[in-house]
Formats: structure tokens, C-alpha cells, sequence
């Protein structure tokens, strides 16, 4: 045995349903333990492993199940030679060494075949390997029969003798048209071949190879009719004959075998290709779910029940039945198995040894030690064979790595928002500590003046109150931003939904604008008929203040502002315009940005937060509705804002 100097100890142990196995995995079990290393359970599926008997199965199962209660994972391979897949194994997911147990050497006729363990070191010769002696155990041969024995050796013998029968009758004819033995020979030959690819046991190819053998010496050798030759070569011709037929149907089946082993395998891989494209697709808990339990539905054809992770506990079960099962799902009784499966993260139910009077086995859907949900596979009787509960753990792990994948990028994005808050607020305190000082020095400058000066004629006087005024009724209108912008900023607001008519709206919010709209020009065009939407009037009458707050800001003294509705279908539609000097085509993009001022102040000189245009956008948006900015010809700006209709009957 060679000393490794890796510093980080990958233990492999094999499973087989050797009654010495469980002594092999305590050993490596408690060597992974001393070696402060993780412990992987490998079990190779070979094409005879569906010949394993049902105590065998069941041993297996055990010896499963002891290796995941001891903390390893469960893989299984498949292949022909147990001992070239368990080299691959460990040299493909990097195991330092390897944990077997010592049987028997396998005598042959003439030759003693070389044990799995001297075929494995000689593989792999670079691995450490810890031996578990075990000289009482019998080298394992499957013999189990196949099922439904009576019928399949009656088709087994229909197929022999119709092929006996073709072939025979093919090889008078050629005896009639004067070919030679030779071609007759391989006649019998094609038919042995046909045999061992249809029948179901090596020994119906071997019984045809022994009567094709007879029948040629019987019926085409002189004398006919008699087990004697003339001819002193046709013995040798016989053992040919049968050597060559042996090894044709060794040949065939081990050919269907295999090929049935690559189609396991092709579908396994198929499974798992399909379940990472569709898990790639999937955004959510339930979409993940749904995923898994498709794929399984797919890969078991039984019923499914899966236990989604609710907070700290699980949500009630949803139960995905299999296509003809009437047996229905026992909640209450199974409830224990469940719950422990969750807190363990573990396997347990049916077939193993906590809970085996469970009808389901119960997976705990776990990534690294966190779980995420439970789900069950029906038994009803029926285990799962080892390649089953590879393809199982398989897909589980995959789905279990997605809901941790969800629950971080959930988390991610909960982080991103918090962030985005926290960079708000600052923005605010900046912007307000910042922009809310001019106003605020300009009031305390003419209250001071108007306290200590007493000279002062009433036209100054009347400037200074009208001064004060208006920084107040902009510290006024710039608090009910930031107010408003800062209900937003947690979400959609709590909205107070009623029917209201537009032009009550706009009338409330020409009101409010008092005396800010004298030096401007204001036309109200009302439409021809009512038009009610569904909306916040306090909010939307907000809107309608800010807009008319930029057109009169932006327009020259003596200017025209009109405000404009009218209907669009469905749709109500409202239009501020201002003759002012117009948005730019660079920044129409930008103006219902957070914070985004357009780099001039407006006709007062005053610079605003960039609050209002991004609240209305805010606004709009929570009703369904849309803004937007456009030009107006010859020059100013159009502010137009959509809102779905709201039929109103009114009854006389």
C-alpha cells in the first residue's frame, strides 16, 4: 500500500450486496472520521445486477442505507468491469483512497482469475486502499431467474423451433441445389444467432447451438438418419461448429446486455440533461418544484408527494398521483417520517431502517446543511433498485442546488434593495442639507430685516412678506416630495382607490397653485363628456401640482400654459403644455429620473431635487397609467399623462 501526500482525504467505499459489505463500511465510515474527510458510497451496476435475487436486493438496500446513515453520498455507475469503473470513479472525482473488502480469488477451469482487488491496483496503482479481510465470503453469482419463468421458456422454446425449423428446411434446399456443407453449416449458424438475440437466457442459445449441431450431423451427413460420419474431418467440423455457435451466443447476449446497460445509461444522462435545462429556466421556488416533480414522474412512473419548505417548518404536502394508482396518500400516518426526513436531512420510510412500515420513501431535498423541503416516492411494495435511487439522488441534488441557487439570488437582490434604500437616503439628506439651505437662509435674512429695521417703506416690507411667501410655499412643496418619495420608495403605496372625474381633479390642483399661477396664462380645455377614472385623488391631484409647479417654473412671464383632456378609446388622456424653452432630445430619456434636475435651474433661479417628475412617473405607474414628454411646436413642452377610463352609470 502507498502512502499518499495529498492533504485533503476523499474516502470512496463500493457497495455490493455481500453480507460482509456493512463491515466495510463501518471501516471506512470510521477511517473518513480519523482522516477529518468526507465519505462517498459507490455502488457499479453491471448488466447482470437485474438477475440479483430478492435477498440480495434487499441486503443491497441495507447496505445503501447504513453507508447515507454513517454521512456518505450515495453514486452509482454502471459498466461491465466493476473494477476499470471504480478506477474511473475515483480518478474522475479526485478520492485519495479507497476502502474494499478482500474475498475469495475466482478459480476458472484452467486458470485462477486475477480478484477485484488486484484488477482495481492495477488500475489504479496511485490511490491508497485500506482492505477489509473477508475470507468467509462466497464469490456473488446472480442466478435469479426471470420473471413470468413458465411463459418466457415456452417462447423461448416457440422461437428455438421455428428458427430450427427455418433454418433445417433452408438447408434441404441447398442440399437439393448441390451447395456444399459449408453453406448449410452457416444457415445454423445465422439461426443460432437469431436465437441468442431474441431469447431471454443464455441456455436456449446453448440447447440450439447442441441441437443444430445434431441436426446437421442427423440429416445432412452420410449415412443420414445416424449420429455416425463417413467422413473422418466432421468431428472436427462439429467441434467447430459448436465452438463457434458457444461463442456467437456468448457474444449476442453479452451484446444485449450491454446494449441494454447503454440505454440505462443514455437515459439517465437524458433525464439529467432535460432537468438542468429545465431548472436552468426556473426563477422560483414552485417552478423548481414543479420541475422535479416532473422529472420524476418521468423517470419512477409512481406517485409523488412533495413537502415545500415554509419558513422554519413545511407547507401542506402536494400530492402528485401516477397515472392508474388508486392508493391514497396517508398524511397523518407518514407525517413522523416526513418531519424527521426535514430535521435530519436524511433518507427514511419504506425500505429503510426508520420508519419501513411508511408506503413512500421520503428524500429531504438538502444543499450543503440546509433544507429546503421533503420528497416522497411511492413504494407500495415495489423498492427502488440501486440504479433507480442513483437516478433519484441524482435529480434531487440537482433541485436541491436550484432552491439554494433561488433562496441566494433571492437573497441577493433583498440585499441589492436594501442597498438602493440605504443610497437613497443618503442622496436625500445630501440633497436636503444642500438645497434646503438657500431658501431657509433667504427666510431667516428678511424676518431678521423685518425685525430690526424700522425704516422700511411698504413697497420693501411687501417684498420681503411676498419673499418669505413663496420660499416658504417652495420648502412647502419640496417637504410634500420628499414625504410622498419616501412612501414610494418602500413600494407601491396604499393606494385609496375611488371613482373620481378628471376634471375635479384638475380644478383641486389649479386651486391649490393659488397665487404661483399670476404671472402666467392659464386655459382649462374641458371635454366634451365626463370622464372618470379609478384613482388616489390625493395623489393624482399631487401630480397635476407638479407638473403645473415645472410648466410655471419654466415658462417666461406672460406665458401660456394649457391643460388639456380628452378620451383615447379606453383611455383618458391628459396634456400640460408650456411655451417654455423645451427638454432637450438627449434628456427626455432622463427626466423622470430620481434626482435628475436637467442641469439648469428654473425661472426663479432656484435649482429643484429632481423629485418631482420621478414621484408623477411613480404615481402614474401604481395606476396603471403612463407619462410622458414630447414637444411643442414652436417651442415649450408636453407633458402627456394616460389613465384607463372608468364606466360610470348615472341614474337619474
Amino acid at each position: 500500500m502507498k502512502h499518499s501526500e495529498r492533504t485533503a482525504h476523499s474516502i470512496l467505499v463500493c457497495l455490493s450486496p455481500s453480507t460482509s459489505n456493512a463491515r466495510v463500511i463501518h471501516a471506512a465510515a470510521r477511517i473518513a472520521e480519523a482522516f477529518h474527510g468526507s465519505l462517498t458510497a459507490l455502488y457499479v451496476e453491471t448488466p447482470v445486477s437485474v438477475l440479483l435475487a430478492d435477498d440480495d436486493k434487499k441486503r443491497l438496500r441495507s447496505n445503501m442505507n447504513l453507508a447515507e446513515s454513517l454521512g456518505a453520498a450515495l453514486e452509482t455507475v454502471t459498466g461491465e468491469d466493476v473494477a476499470y469503473q471504480i478506477a474511473e470513479y475515483a480518478r474522475f472525482s479526485g478520492t485519495t483512497c479507497i476502502v474494499i473488502g478482500q474475498t475469495n480469488t475466482v478459480g476458472g477451469l484452467l486458470l485462477r482469475r486475477r480478484s477485484l482487488t488486484d484488477r482495481l491496483v492495477g488500475y489504479a496503482p496511485d490511490l491508497d486502499y485500506y482492505i477489509i479481510p473477508d475470507h468467509g465470503t462466497r464469490v456473488f453469482v446472480a442466478r435469479k431467474p426471470p420473471e413470468n419463468k413458465p411463459k418466457q421458456i415456452l417462447m423461448d422454446c416457440g422461437l428455438g423451433l421455428a428458427a430450427l425449423g427455418i433454418s433445417t428446411g433452408i438447408g434441404f434446399l441447398f442440399s437439393h441445389l448441390g451447395f456444399t456443407d459449408a453453406n448449410i453449416i452457416m444457415v445454423y449458424l445465422l439461426g443460432l444467432l437469431t436465437v441468442s438475440i431474441t431469447a431471454s437466457h443464455r441456455a436456449s442459445s446453448l440447447i440450439w447451438a447442441i441441437v443444430s449441431v445434431l441436426m446437421f450431423d442427423l440429416l445432412f451427413t452420410t449415412p443420414r438418419f445416424s449420429i455416425y460420419s463417413y467422413e473422418t474431418g466432421y468431428p472436427v467440423t462439429f467441434l467447430v461448429m459448436f465452438a463457434t455457435a458457444f461463442l456467437i451466443s456468448t457474444l449476442a447476449i453479452r451484446l444485449k446486455q450491454n446494449a441494454g446497460q447503454a440505454a440505462k445509461s443514455a437515459r439517465r444522462m437524458s433525464v439529467m440533461l432535460e432537468t438542468d435545462r429545465q431548472l436552468s429556466k426556473a426563477k422560483d421556488q414552485e417552478e423548481i418544484l414543479s420541475v422535479l416533480a416532473s422529472q420524476l414522474a418521468l423517470l419512477l412512473k409512481r406517485s409523488l408527494v412533495i413537502y415545500p419548505r415554509d419558513g422554519n417548518g413545511l407547507r401542506d404536502p402536494v400530492f402528485y398521483p401516477c397515472d392508474g394508482d388508486t392508493v391514497p396518500y396517508r398524511m397523518e400516518q407518514e407525517k413522523q417520517a416526513v418531519l424527521w426526513a426535514f430535521t435530519r436531512r436524511k433518507r427514511t420510510g419504506a425500505t429503510t431502517e426508520r420508519y419501513p412500515e411508511c408506503e413512500y420513501i421520503y428524500y429531504s431535498l438538502r444543499a450543503r446543511e440546509e433544507a429546503y423541503g421533503v420528497v416522497g416516492i411511492a413504494v407500495h411494495g415495489s423498492p427502488l433498485d440501486a440504479s433507480e435511487q442513483g437516478m433519484l439522488a441524482s435529480v434531487v441534488g440537482e433541485c436541491s442546488l436550484a432552491l439554494e441557487n433561488a433562496r441566494n439570488a433571492r437573497e441577493k437582490e433583498e440585499s441589492r434593495m436594501v442597498a438602493e434604500r440605504e443610497r437613497l437616503r443618503a442622496n436625500l439628506l445630501r440633497a436636503v442639507s444642500h438645497d434646503l439651505r438657500t431658501p431657509l437662509t433667504s427666510i431667516m435674512g428678511s424676518a431678521d430685516n423685518l425685525l430690526t429695521t424700522d425704516n422700511l417703506d411698504d413697497r420693501t416690507r411687501r417684498q420681503m412678506y411676498t419673499d418669505i411667501y413663496d420660499d416658504a410655499q417652495w420648502l412647502n412643496g419640496m417637504v410634500e416630495n420628499l414625504l410622498s418619495a419616501s412612501r414610494m420608495e418602500d413600494g407601491s403605496p396604499n393606494l385609496n382607490m375611488t371613482t373620481e372625474l378628471m376634471d375635479d381633479m384638475i380644478e383641486e390642483a389649479v386651486r391649490h397653485m393659488g397665487r404661483r399661477l399670476d404671472d402666467v396664462s392659464l386655459e382649462v380645455e374641458e371635454p366634451e363628456e365626463l370622464l372618470f377614472i379609478r384613482a388616489d385623488a390625493r395623489l393624482i391631484v399631487h401630480v397635476l401640482i407638479n407638473l403645473l409647479d415645472n410648466a410655471v417654473k419654466f415658462s417666461p412671464r406672460g406665458g401660456r400654459i394649457i391643460i388639456r383632456t380628452k378620451r383615447d378609446g379606453s383611455s383618458v388622456k391628459v396634456f400640460v403644455i408650456d411655451e417654455g424653452p423645451g427638454i432637450p432630445d438627449s434628456q427626455k430619456d432622463s427626466v423622470f429620473d430620481l434626482f435628475y434636475t436637467g442641469g439648469s435651474p428654473g425661472g426663479n433661479g432656484r435649482r429643484g431635487l429632481g423629485l418631482g417628475l420621478a414621484l408623477c412617473h411613480s404615481v402614474v405607474k401604481a395606476h396603471q397609467g403612463s407619462i410622458s414628454v414630447m414637444d411643442n411646436k414652436p417651442h415649450g413642452t408636453i407633458i402627456e399623462l394616460t389613465f384607463p377610463v372608468d364606466e360610470v352609470n348615472i341614474h337619474e
